[in-house]
C-alpha cells in the first residue's frame, strides 16, 4: 500500500509539472500571436498618421516616391532589364493583372497605399481611390513609359474608375435580401395618410 502512494504522488507531481509547463509556454505563445496582429487605431489616429505620411520621403526605411514619374523610375532602378523587356513585350492588360500579386501588391505593401503616403497621396489626387488601381494604374503607364507609348493617364484612369464602380453595384446587386418591408407615412395634420 505504501508503493502504491508514492507512486500516485509521483504521477500526480508529473501531471502538475506538465500542467505548469504547458502554462508557461501557452502565456508567452499567446501573447506573440498577438503581437503580430495590426494594431487597432482610432480614426482621429488614422488620420493623423495619414497626414504625417504624406509628408515623408521614407516610411519604415523605403523611399517613397513622390509622383508617378519617380514610382516608374524606382521601378525602373529595382527590376533587372531583362525583366522590363519581358514586361514590355507582353500584352499590357494581360501582364499587369497577372503581376498584380506580385509587384502590384509589393508597391501596395511598401509605398503604404493603405495607409498613405506622398505616393498614394498624389494618385488620390488624379481620382484613385483604391490601392489596388493605384499599382494597376502604375504598371499600366511603366508598361506603355517602355514601349514608347502615349501615356493617356486620363483614360486609365477613367477605366479604372469605371471597373471600380460596376464592381460596388455588382456587390450590392448580389446581396441577399433578408426583409422587405413597407414604412407607412405618418397621418398629416388632418388625420389622413
Amino acid at each position: 500500500m505504501f508503493l502504491n502512494l508514492a507512486t500516485s504522488k509521483e504521477q500526480v507531481i508529473k501531471i502538475m509539472i506538465k500542467k505548469i509547463l504547458s502554462i508557461c509556454l501557452l502565456v508567452p505563445l499567446s501573447y506573440a500571436s498577438c503581437m503580430g496582429q495590426p494594431e487597432m487605431r482610432s480614426k482621429e489616429s488614422q488620420d493623423s498618421l495619414y497626414m504625417i505620411n504624406i509628408l515623408k520621403s521614407r516610411i519604415d526605411g523605403v523611399y517613397i516616391p513622390k509622383d508617378l514619374e519617380e514610382a516608374m523610375d524606382r521601378l525602373r532602378e529595382l527590376t533587372p532589364e531583362a525583366s522590363l523587356t519581358d514586361f514590355s513585350r507582353e500584352e499590357e492588360r494581360e501582364v499587369c493583372r497577372k503581376l498584380h500579386f506580385g509587384i502590384g501588391r509589393w508597391m501596395i505593401a511598401n509605398w503604404k497605399f493603405y495607409e498613405g503616403s506622398r505616393l498614394s497621396h498624389h494618385l488620390l489626387g488624379e481620382g484613385l481611390l483604391h490601392p489596388d488601381d493605384m499599382a494597376q494604374f502604375i504598371l499600366r503607364m511603366l508598361h506603355r513609359s517602355l514601349n514608347g507609348n502615349p501615356l493617356d493617364k486620363a483614360e486609365v484612369i477613367a477605366e479604372l474608375q469605371d471597373f471600380r464602380r460596376r464592381e460596388a453595384e455588382r456587390l450590392i446587386d448580389d446581396q441577399e435580401i433578408i426583409k422587405r418591408t413597407k414604412k407607412e407615412k405618418p397621418p398629416d395634420k388632418k388625420g389622413r395618410n
